[in-house]
């Protein structure tokens, strides 16, 4: 079964579930939302095999693997589509570091780490 497969499955399941009642009490919360982690993980796995293919071609086009054009456009598009709870400032954090790690994977499988390619490369760097 492939992972896209996996996350059907998962999401299916959790879509036929009620919402807890919260006399239940915490677990079932819990349950919940362990099994939206996997989801979670399984579609920022599967983002990250897509932009591991991305950094593919741009080796093969000599493109650099920082493009702040795009990261911007990616974070305008899912600000947009953001209808809360989390408020946008939350949201951009979030896709920052998940932008910043399919960036730093890229960089570190397809091209050599250089001030040219990021000029914030270091701003991770403790």
């Amino acid at each position: 079964m492939n992972s896209l497969t996996t996350i059907t499955s998962l999401l299916n399941a959790l879509a036929e579930l009620d919402e807890p009642d919260p006399e239940e009490g915490i677990t079932p919360w819990r349950e919940r939302i362990d099994r939206i982690d996997r989801i979670v993980l399984g579609l920022l796995n599967e983002r990250s095999r897509s932009a591991n293919a991305i950094g593919h071609l741009k080796q093969q086009m000599g493109m650099p693997i920082y493009v702040p054009e795009r990261e911007q456009q990616v974070l305008d598009g899912v600000l947009k589509e953001n209808s809360g709870p989390l408020e946008d400032r939350a949201v951009r954090r979030l896709f920052e570091r998940i932008i910043d790690e399919t960036r730093s994977l890229e960089r570190r499988k397809y091209q050599h780490r250089t001030e040219e390619d990021d000029p914030e490369s270091d701003r991770t760097t403790p």
